[in-house]
């Protein structure tokens, strides 16, 4: 009696991100997909992250939908798709590498949530959906109306979209009272980006167990900087701009060099500096040049476990 066929996506024997800083195999979701999420207050480069891994998934076979509810989307990848059944179509040729809808409430969200599922429902073909600003359509909590049917949506994408071959990839502010519980329940890799909140470490921390990150490495992280959660456990990750961004993106000014100020600037710095330097940098001279360049102690703490960490790397 032979038993029931495993299911598993043949794409992602081959598939691959490019993160910058690292690159992954996605081979190791060959039969769960992708449930991603990004999570950090504005301007720490969520949607930078979701456009990145459009554009890598699209170059591979994927066609992605980008639910925009900022019109942020539709300056960087053309004109939204406004009617339902012109998008399912453009989904189901998949002649358009990356669509983007303007969803700006639950009401909208549901009426191109349901055109979505249905086309992946009947095609079983991959596509990567992109639902920016995901607290605006998940309550934590059962709701009526129009905001639960769009919560029932988003966990469905979530929870049956494996077997569709729908990718999910979703950006909230905050870890807990934002989106359903089923959602987080789902994920299976997760960007966490800078956090400003102390209080946000209590939702946080059992994320971090084991890692030796605590909320002075989060507070310390530059925008574009994540510890990403992944099959392969916790890295940091510098995210590189996503193609379409750097496009429209202003020149960056040069600026004169000063005292690093960050994690990741202390870790660069002492990349660059000789061993028998670095072992000069008392607890005291820490102390000297962090008051010089008015660090916080939280600051000036991560930056001393950078050193740390450094010097264990070279003995």
């Amino acid at each position: 009696m032979s038993g029931a066929a495993v299911f598993h996506r043949q794409e992602f024997l081959t598939a691959t991100l490019d993160l910058g800083t690292t690159s992954l195999s996605l081979a190791d979701y060959l039969t769960t997909g992708l449930r991603a999420m990004a999570i950090a207050p504005p301007g720490a480069g969520k949607t930078n992250v979701a456009c990145l891994m459009a554009e890598a998934l699209s170059a591979q076979g994927w066609v992605s939908v980008l639910l925009d509810p900022e019109g942020e989307l539709e300056a960087l990848y053309g004109d939204a798709v406004r009617d339902l059944d012109k998008l399912k179509n453009c989904i189901r040729g998949r002649h358009h590498p990356i669509l983007v809808a303007k969803v700006r409430h639950a009401d909208e969200f549901v009426l191109y949530g349901k055109a979505i599922m249905d086309v992946v429902d009947q095609e079983r073909k991959p596509v990567f959906l992109v639902i920016d600003e995901a607290q605006i359509f998940s309550a934590s909590r059962k709701r009526k109306e129009a905001i639960g049917e769009a919560s029932d949506l988003v966990n469905d994408f979530a929870q049956r979209g494996r077997k569709r071959r729908l990718d999910l990839f979703v950006t909230a502010h905050r870890f807990s009272g934002t989106l359903h519980r089923a959602v987080f329940a789902s994920k299976n890799f997760t960007f966490i980006g800078r956090q400003e909140d102390p209080t946000t470490w209590s939702a946080l921390a059992p994320q971090f167990k084991g890692t030796g990150i605590g909320f002075g490495e989060l507070s310390a992280l530059s925008p574009g900087e994540f510890f990403l959660f992944s099959r392969r456990g916790c890295e940091k990750v510098a995210v590189p701009m996503a193609a379409a961004l750097a496009l429209i993106a202003p020149p960056v000014t040069a600026v004169r060099p000063t005292v690093p100020s960050t994690f990741s600037a202390w870790d660069r710095a002492m990349r660059e500096i000789p061993t028998d330097r670095l072992l000069a940098l008392s607890r005291n001279a820490c102390g000297f040049l962090g008051a010089i360049a008015g660090l916080s102690p939280q600051q000036l703490a991560a930056g001393s476990r950078a050193l740390g960490d450094e010097l264990e790397t070279r003995t």
